[in-house]
């Protein structure tokens, strides 16, 4: 079995704040991506880094993948 964590690192203006992202996104760095916030905002991110972690533990494997993203 996979078991597949994601964590995403927001950068805006200096200032970083990071959380996990249940069920995962499949993203690659320069893809931009747009979150609609609960009072309809909009605001653009960019992926600046992304890193996979590979975890080998025989029948259980885990993958940490883990996001950075720029406001734009």
């Amino acid at each position: 079995m996979i078991k597949k964590n994601t964590k995403a690192i927001f950068i805006d203006s200096g200032k970083e704040r990071e959380e996990d992202l249940i069920g995962g996104i499949p993203l690659c760095v320069g893809e931009n991506m747009t979150i609609i916030g609960s009072n309809s905002k909009k605001i653009n991110w960019k992926v600046v880094d992304k890193k996979v972690e590979y975890i080998n533990g025989g029948e259980n494997q885990t993958v940490n993948i883990t996001y950075t993203f720029e406001k734009q």
